[in-house]
């Protein structure tokens, strides 16, 4: 019977390659009357169903297995085409010029909102195939962006996947969900993000200069859309990764008018470890979900939302520096998003938002940091935008949200001290609870085409705060021009505010303020590659300060200013970016009033993304698919020293040094990612990939932690601790269904 069974499995790995349906794809570039790319345009497959949108180029690709097919392309401005084609043993270009045509938003289904106008800068968008294979071990989208240029960020597998954008502290970055604002998406602090790959349509991110449609946050935007489930066909996944498992499932619950598309997640070492761990295993499951309804050709009907849960309860035997010796956290997020978009007659666009969210935490670390926050936050928002010609928009919004907050929380009062078990850290001590209108916000602006090569957009933002009584006005512009069919010139500037919440302080605070001056030169050397230089100088203003008896005012200063390049190729078998950002970030110290680098500051960062696609005439089950490289090196972080120590008869206390007067030594890490994709049937499919994280088993320091005693050399020893060294990891992903 072994013998039968293992002439089965042998017969079976025989027979893998014969079912395997080697991909190609159709590709190109949309462009209208003048040669200008066409943005945001509909591509449609419907023999298969799939399609794509072109990007910020005009460009598109879409795959597909060898067959004959159609075409159907569909844009705001210009006439529809459908083009037949067919696919054999080699990708198709077709690239298409567009006539211009009426307006008519009802032809074009809009599935992939995204934030861009035709002037961003600053702006890369990700898809979800690019997502999930340069995300990582964690399967985190948010470690894709890391590797962007001007994002800097902590680096290890298990430290904070939080973004810091071109010197900027963590929350000056927006987060939506399907419009709904995410005011810390994160897991444990910020060692996973909430957002899951399988559900995502697309990921913008926008580091700096964003339009006035968005505000109160001083640094980038970064926009999260879901896609709709399958309107015709039921498909679904399940994935066993080294973090976590996951199960989604989609399709039709009345075809072609109502669909449902729902994913699920949880991590597993808790449950294997249980109470013999000897580290914290943290536990967290969430569940991402989303109804659309097309109520006719020119309504949809969407509902999304998340709900999640994290646990963790550790107290470890021995101290280990740089871990807390307590652990103790419990969380929960809900939040929901209901969205209406219609088409008005022939030139008007309409979107409402209806959002609520609520956030539980409680959390008891070491012996600093007890958290204890309620917060529950609903919100309506619509945009409207008026399609005047071809070559001219007007875009208008209103926003209104309403809350309550409870919040108990004890914290170091000097943010620098990290050490979670140093007890003689001073601690300061917030009490709040409130409830009412949390902000009022409306903005205005024109995005268009006044002369042949230039684009603009032009607009204000009004922000009221209802606790101080105040308005924020946030005036914003953006330019590009075409220098020739292949390169452009962009430039960006515009004031952009924050609402300050310290519920200790004893003054009314003023928001924080930045400007933002961005200019840059972006050049298309040929289809596949193009890059772009930009440098850019952020002014701080108004930004909190406090004492030791917590006194606050908005005396605070800084400024960030750097110049980044990106290098990327986005086609073939062979594809990746290559990044470098110089920067410099400060602020004012609170005692004296100079400028000293800020914590986040980071001189030098390089990132190489490299994927090489492996195709065959006879895929092979045992050769891999894809072998995805990921380089990272950046300067390290400024840090305050201790010098030295005494003992004031009570117990010893640190002699600190200059504040972020020492430096963390370099960062350098590299990943190396191999993925096998073979395909049983066209509705069964599997994924697999292995992973070395830190190839070079590098020593890169997270912290240090110090020892008091008369036996050390100026009386104090310093213990530096460090981030994941080499480690191995993979996972496998089972697909059911057509997937597109």
């Amino acid at each position: 019977m072994k013998t039968k069974a293992g002439l089965l499995l042998v017969a079976c790995l025989y027979l893998l390659p014969l079912y395997s349906q080697e991909k190609k794809k159709i590709y190109g570039q949309l462009t209208d009357g003048e040669n200008r790319p066409v943005i945001g345009a509909r591509l449609y497959v419907p023999e298969v169903p799939t399609g794509g949108i072109t990007n910020l180029n005009g460009e598109y690709q879409i795959q597909l297995t060898k067959g004959d097919y159609h075409l159907i392309i569909t844009a705001v401005g210009f006439e529809s085409d459908t083009i037949a084609f067919s696919i054999a043993s080699e990708d198709v270009e077709q690239s298409v010029q567009l006539k211009e045509g009426n307006v008519q938003l009802a032809d074009v289904e809009v599935f992939a909102e995204q934030i861009t106008e035709r002037t961003s800068i600053s702006n890369i968008s990700f898809d979800p195939k690019a997502l999930e294979t340069s995300e990582g071990l964690t399967e985190d989208p948010l470690r894709t962006l890391a590797s962007l240029p001007g994002i800097g960020r902590g680096g290890d597998l298990f430290s904070p996947s939080q973004l810091y954008v071109r010197g900027g502290a963590p929350d000056e970055t927006l987060f939506l969900l399907d419009n709904n604002k995410a005011y810390f998406p994160y897991y444990f602090g910020g060692q996973k993000s909430i957002f899951n790959t399988d559900v995502i349509e697309n990921i913008e991110l926008l580091t700096g200069g964003f339009s006035a449609a968005y505000g109160n946050h001083l640094s980038a935007v970064m926009n999260v859309q879901s896609r709709d489930g399958s309107f015709t066909d039921y498909k679904g996944k399940l994935a066993i990764g080294f973090y976590n498992s996951s199960l989604s499932a989609e399709g039709p619950i009345v075809k072609d008018k109502l669909s449902f598309l729902v994913a699920a997640r949880r991590t597993y070492l808790d449950l294997i470890l249980k109470e013999s761990a000897s580290f914290p295993t943290p536990s967290f499951g969430d569940v991402t979900y989303k109804f659309s309804y097309k109520i006719n050709p020119k309504h949809k009907l969407t509902f999304s939302g998340l709900s999640s849960q994290e646990s963790l309860d550790f107290i470890a035997a021995d101290t280990t520096p740089g871990l807390p010796n307590r652990m103790e956290t419990a969380g929960n997020n809900h939040f929901q998003s209901l969205q209406l978009k219609s088409s008005l007659k022939s030139k008007f666009y309409n979107k409402l938002s209806v959002t609520n969210g609520l956030n539980r935490n409680l959390s008891e670390i070491g012996a600093n940091l007890t958290f204890d926050i309620k917060a529950w936050q609903m919100g309506v928002r619509d945009d409207f935008s008026w399609f005047i010609t071809n070559h001219h928009k007007l875009k208008a919004g209103i926003e209104w949200q309403y809350g309550s907050l409870d919040l108990n929380s004890n914290f170091p009062l000097d943010p620098l001290k990290t050490d979670p078990n140093d007890t003689t850290i001073v601690l300061q001590q917030i009490s709040q609870a409130s409830q009412g209108e949390v902000i009022r916000s409306a903005y205005l602006l024109y995005d268009g085409r006044p002369l042949k090569d230039l684009n603009i957009n032009v607009g204000i933002r009004a922000d009221q705060n209802p606790d101080e009584n105040y308005t924020d006005f946030s005036p914003r512009f953006s330019a590009n021009y075409q220098l020739s069919k292949k390169s452009k010139i962009r430039a960006a500037t515009g004031i952009f505010h924050q609402f300050n919440s310290y519920p200790a302080a004893t003054n009314s605070l003023k928001s924080s303020r930045a400007i933002h001056y961005i200019l840059g030169y972006e050049y298309r050397f040929n289809e596949n590659i193009y890059g772009w230089v930009e440098a850019y100088n952020k002014d701080y203003s108004n930004l909190v300060f406090y004492d030791s008896l917590q006194n606050y005012d908005n005396s605070g200063k800084g400024n960030s200013r750097g110049i980044e390049l990106l290098l990327r190729k986005e086609k073939g078998n062979f594809q990746g970016w290559i990044s470098y950002a110089f920067a410099h970030s400060q602020r004012t110290t609170v005692l004296t009033g100079e400028y000293k680098d800020f914590e986040f500051d980071q001189r030098h960062i390089v990132n190489l993304v490299m994927e090489y696609h492996i195709k065959t005439e006879k895929p092979q089950y045992y050769a891999p698919s894809l072998i995805l490289v990921n380089f990272r090196y950046a300067d390290g972080t400024p840090y305050t020293p201790v010098t030295g120590a005494f003992n004031d008869g009570t117990g010893w206390r640190a002699v600190e040094g200059d504040p972020l007067s020492a430096r963390n030594k370099d960062y350098l890490n590299m990943n190396i990612r191999l993925e096998w994709h073979i395909d049983f049937h066209p509705f069964f499919r599997m994924k697999s990939f292995f992973e070395i994280w830190n190839v070079f088993n590098y020593k890169n320091v997270q912290g240090r932690v110090y020892q008091y005693g008369s036996q050390y050399p100026n009386k104090v020893k310093e213990q530096q601790y460090y981030a994941s060294p080499i480690l191995f990891g993979g996972g496998i992903k089972l697909l059911f269904g057509k997937q597109n």
